[in-house]
């Protein structure tokens, strides 16, 4: 029999010979640069049946590989090839099964033989560059364990090199074949060793950003953005400040992940990705020294002549990058806010000033000055004058500014005098401050030698104490002018935006010419000054702040009053709002924009209103629901709040109801009250009709009527919210499109009622039953899910959690796994004793476990348990799909064939000849061809790492499921093709059958008209204790959903009006209107 293209092509080409052919450069080890990603190296590895790419995970045989190059479909990329490489065969055939090429014995060891070199030659160069790197600087220091492993196992390995290039083929066989588990581990640790780095590798990458941060900060608006950072983090060091700035500019309140669950009871959102900064991380050391005499400080001898030793306890400072977390990245209990931050005109103005007084080093005065100048700082008078007249923020602004020049560039304050100071230096050249201010020399170092100060740190510098001339003071005396106005300027911009003091007015232009000249030292120094400088003068005006408002009484918890609207502002924002709406038709009726307004405005005041808002309200009515219909609606309520309905206006009957629409106010509507309940209030005949909303769930909470039929409908609003328990709520109108939605909800809830009275019975019948789920992806433990690793800390999508159990038998399969430490990295565990000296949980690498034999065993699981995950997909409430391959054994050869070929052999489409593959919920919207299409290419370019069969191609089945209707479509040779029968169109009634053995008590439950049971009847026996049939509860309310041919709307107008509302008190037997 002839081959067919697919057969032909899979059995005489091979996937390297199809990349050479179309370009593709392979090397001798079958590596090339994937043409599928942006690959700089030799990423995919070309086997003679398959590719994979350890780049972007790319994989199949060589059909797949030629489709995905080319962009053509399996059947397109089979006939490329075939003609290409000049194959025959016969286009009408059948696939026959598939003869796999076998390898050489030769060939086989080549491969192992290479490979164990490879793994061998990249661990004996780390192990070389780990002996470099972490040699000891001393003979005391402590040998790190990555020097360790190198000092042990370096001579071994290039042993086993040497072997491998001088010894005999058949002993290079029997050492690889004794040793697969040792160099599986190797590859492991290697790979995994490469890419992680260490503390001070990760410490330079951030210093360095920061670095390049602030060269490129100064310019005018970047610096602004990073002053306001710094007024909410200022106490913060620079270096932290500006890794928020740089990663979050917009953070306004940062903490740790176990802080804000512990200290805040908040949560980090999930997929939230942490800021990085720098955290101290100091641990304590025992050391032993020489016992020093108290006063000569000379070592103490014991009777021998040997000096006394004694153990003392050092602390070690360290740095290490943690992840912080903003607060608008979380959720959980409100944080407790100050109800009075200063904003607009300051208010306490005279208590703010009287703060910023204490504050400053000097007096502040007010003086008459020219209007080019705020103020001036008299290093001579040694007072603070400020100009008369100016704003209060203008004010504040000017004194903040002129506090800062008599706090750091005073002249007499900062006279070059010498000082002295310690500093902790090490061999690395790096120098912190460890002591300052001392008068002389000699004092420093006679301090330093009482201190007798050294230690090793993590990267194994040694850090000593030494003593140096402090420079600060001569620094500061010669800053220039320009560099102590940029300093004063930004500490007072800083300052006022802590205590939310808009200074906008304020300009940094000359920010980017002054810092053109400078250094990055000299820039970061005035960094440093302005960070230290803003935080004291924070902490003091806040401090003396409150302790002011304590002695005047003044009650800073208590709310600000809000600003009462006005009939003007009104008036100028539905004047803005009807220009906005159609400029056009505003300037055909309005000669000037400001004749308008004022018309409008005297209008307003006359108590005039009905034209406005019988306008505003149709716009609610009848556009559609937008920005526009609920500005509509807020201006309406701003409009009932100031400009009460008249009389005439609320009862005035138009005279031809017939031709003339009734006014506003006798007209349905949807009202917000107090931003928690929609009110639904509509005319009726004798009165009106309200129903009562929640906004959050949408859910129905009360209802009735109110008798007044020449009642308007602001007084009828009134009387409905008093009986209701809600007079003097906020009133604000809502789009009334709006109710369409609220009713919707409200027949959902109805069914949703419904449903769960129907699953509550069922479970009284069946309580063992266990709920079908489509496809979900294998996780290594099924009894953890990755909320557990979260709860740990850990936010990356890398790592998959497994139990103890599970990770002892993860590790004698040979994965990698890691231990998980709350707030720290994960580690990875060597051995077993790892494992017992960790009672927390662990992990495994996503990538190595998708590439486990357990994870494809977990998937292939799925195919014994076709029917019960053909049932879930049939009874998924949501949209989602089924993909159908022609099962392995295909009886009919009709594997590969399009529809024309089944036609022409009288063969049809069976569930019988396939098997469910896949099941998973449809993502995205459009029409059933649109999800075809893209589920084509999602299983042939993106197949899910779960999907372990071959690409969607011809004669594979797809299942759509779409409101609830199922249908099944062929993959033929162009597009899909819409087959019957694929699946039985009583699913029901089917599922039943395979449950139940009496065919004929089914056949009488589900086809014999009206002596099926409703679904009141088998409820009400079950609340009388009588048994019932889950199969006769399920056919009921089937067969009852399936009969409802009405639409939401008219089901929801068909019900009686006792059913969801009562009836109010009559208003009339109260007052008279």
């Amino acid at each position: 029999m002839a081959e067919s293209v697919f057969e032909a092509v899979k059995q005489s080409i091979t996937v390297r010979e199809a990349a050479q052919m179309y370009g593709i450069e392979v090397n001798r080890s079958g590596m090339a640069c994937c043409p599928f990603h942006d690959d700089k190296n030799p990423s995919m590895k070309l086997n003679e049946e398959y590719y994979y790419c350890f780049g972007c995970g790319a994989t199949g045989d060589v059909i797949d590989f030629t489709a995905r190059l080319y962009n053509l479909s399996p059947k397109e990329a089979a006939e490329k090839l075939a003609q290409d490489f000049g194959l025959a065969y016969d286009s009408q055939a059948p696939p026959r099964r598939r003869h796999v090429r076998q390898k050489s014995e030769a060939q086989k060891f080549k491969e192992d033989r290479d490979h164990a070199f490879r793994v061998l030659a990249d661990y004996f160069h780390l192990l070389r560059k780990w002996e470099t790197d972490y040699t000891p600087k001393t003979p005391e220091e402590n040998p790190h364990p990555r020097f360790m492993e190198a000092i042990q196992k370096k001579d071994y390995v290039g042993y086993l090199l040497d072997f491998f290039l001088e010894n005999s083929p058949e002993e290079q066989k029997l050492w690889i074949a004794e040793h697969q588990s040792e160099i599986a581990k190797l590859e492991r640790r290697v790979k995994f060793m490469a890419d992680k780095t260490t503390n001070r590798e990760r410490l330079q990458e951030i210093t360095a950003g920061i670095e390049q941060g602030i060269k490129e900060l100064f310019e005018s608006e970047k610096y602004m953005r990073y002053l306001s950072v710094m007024s909410k983090f200022h106490r913060y060091s620079v270096n932290n400040t500006m890794l928020i700035y740089m990663q979050r500019p917009d953070a306004t309140l940062v903490a740790g992940f176990n802080k804000w669950k512990n200290q805040f009871e908040r949560h980090v959102k999930k997929g939230e990705h942490g800021i990085t900064i720098i955290a101290p991380t100091p641990y304590k050391k025992k050391i032993e020294e020489m016992k020093r005499d108290p006063d000569t400080h000379a070592p103490i001898l014991d009777a021998d002549g040997k000096a006394v030793m004694e153990e003392k306890e050092i602390e070690i400072p360290m740095f290490r990058p943690v992840k912080v977390f903003d607060v608008s990245q979380t959720d959980g209990k409100p944080l407790p806010e100050l109800a009075s931050s200063l904003s607009g005109t300051v208010p306490h103005y005279e208590a703010f000033m009287e703060a910023l007084r204490r504050s400053a080093p000097v007096p502040i005065e007010f003086e008459p000055m020219a209007e080019n100048m705020d103020g001036y700082f008299s290093s001579d008078q040694q007072r603070i004058a400020i100009r008369e007249g100016m704003s209060e923020v203008q004010t504040v602004s000017a004194a903040v500014h002129e506090t800062a020049h008599s706090k750091l560039h005073d002249p007499k304050k900062y006279e070059a005098e010498p000082t002295w100071k310690i500093v902790m230096v090490s061999e690395g050249g790096t120098k912190h401050d460890f002591r300052l201010d001392f008068a002389t020399e000699a004092e420093a170092e006679q301090a330093a030698a009482e201190e007798g100060w050294r230690y090793v740190d993590e990267n194994r510098f040694e850090w000593r104490l030494e003593v140096e001339e402090d420079l600060t003071a001569v620094k500061q005396a010669a800053k220039n002018r320009n560099t102590e106005e940029v300093e004063a300027e930004s500490i007072s911009y800083a300052v006022c935006q802590y205590f939310g003091i808009q200074t906008g007015e304020n300009s940094f232009g000359y920010i980017a010419s002054w810092s053109k000249d400078k250094e990055l030292k000299e820039l970061r120094a005035s960094l440093e000054t302005i960070n230290k400088t803003s935080c004291e003068l924070i902490n003091d005006i806040e401090r003396n702040y409150k302790e002011i408002c304590k002695e005047r009484g003044i009650d800073l918890t208590a709310a600000t009053e809000p600003q009462q609207d006005s009939i003007e502002q009104l008036a100028a924002d539905i004047d803005q709002f009807t220009f906005d709406y159609d400029p056009y038709e505003y300037r055909n009726n309005a000669d000037s924009r400001e004749d308008a307004l004022h018309e409008l405005t005297a209008t307003l005041r006359s108590g005039d209103a009905s034209g406005v808002r019988e306008w505003l309200q149709n716009i609610v009515n009848e556009d559609e629901p937008d920005e526009t219909t609920q500005k509509a609606a807020e201006l309406m309520g701003r409009l009932d709040q100031l400009v009460p309905m008249t009389e005439p206006e609320q009862l005035t009957e138009p005279e031809n109801t017939e031709s003339v629409q009734p006014s506003a106010e006798y007209r349905e509507a949807l009202l917000v009250l107090d931003d928690t309940s929609y009110l639904h209030v509509q005319p009726c005949d004798t009165g009106w009709d309200y129903t009562l909303y929640d906004v959050a769930t949408m859910k129905q909470m009360d209802g009735g009527q109110l008798d007044g039929p020449d009642m308007g409908r602001s007084t009828a609003v009134s009387h409905i919210c008093e009986d209701l328990g809600m007079g003097g709520k906020s009133i604000k109108y809502a789009p009334l499109s709006m109710i369409e939605t609220l009713q919707e909800a409200a027949y959902h809830q109805m069914q949703e009622q419904v449903s769960q009275q129907t699953t509550e019975a069922a479970a009284t019948q069946l309580p063992d039953a266990q709920e079908q789920a489509l496809d979900e992806y294998p996780m290594p433990d099924p009894a953890l899910t990755q909320d557990d690793l979260e709860k740990c800390g850990y936010l990356d999508g890398d790592l998959l959690p497994l139990s103890k159990e599970r990770a002892y038998e993860l590790m004698e399969r040979d994965l990698t796994v890691y231990i998980v430490q709350e707030g720290e990295n994960p580690e990875m565990a060597f051995d077993t004793a790892d494992l017992d000296a960790h009672d927390g949980i662990f992990a495994v690498s996503r990538e190595e476990w998708e590439q486990s034999p357990d994870f494809h065993e977990k998937v292939l699981e799925r195919q014994d348990r076709q029917l019960e995950r053909e049932q879930a997909f049939l009874s998924h409430e949501g949209n989602c799909f089924a993909i159908y391959q022609v099962s392995k054994d295909d009886p009919q050869n009709v594997r590969f064939m399009n529809l024309d070929w089944l036609q022409s052999h009288n063969l049809s489409v069976e569930r019988s000849n396939y098997d469910l593959i896949y099941t998973a919920p449809l993502d995205g919207s459009g029409s059933t061809m649109e999800q075809l299409e893209r589920l084509y290419e999602q299983f042939n370019l993106q197949k899910p790492v779960d999907f372990h069969s071959p690409s969607m191609s011809v004669s594979d089945i797809v299942a759509i499921k779409q409101n609830g209707q199922v249908s099944c479509h062929y993959c033929d040779s162009v597009g899909f093709t819409q087959v019957q029968g694929f699946l039985p169109e009583n699913s029901l009634r089917n599922a039943e059958m395979t449950v139940e053995d009496d065919y004929g008590m089914i056949d009488g439950i589900i086809n014999n008209g009206p002596k099926e049971p409703t679904v009141a009847q088998l409820e009400q026996q079950a609340r009388s204790g009588q048994p019932i049939s889950l199969m006769d509860l399920a056919a009921a309310v089937h067969r009852e959903e399936r009969e409802k041919k009405k639409s939401v709307m008219e089901q929801l107008k068909s019900q009686p009006k006792t059913e969801h509302k009562k009836t109010a008190q009559k208003k009339s037997a109260e007052r008279e209107l």
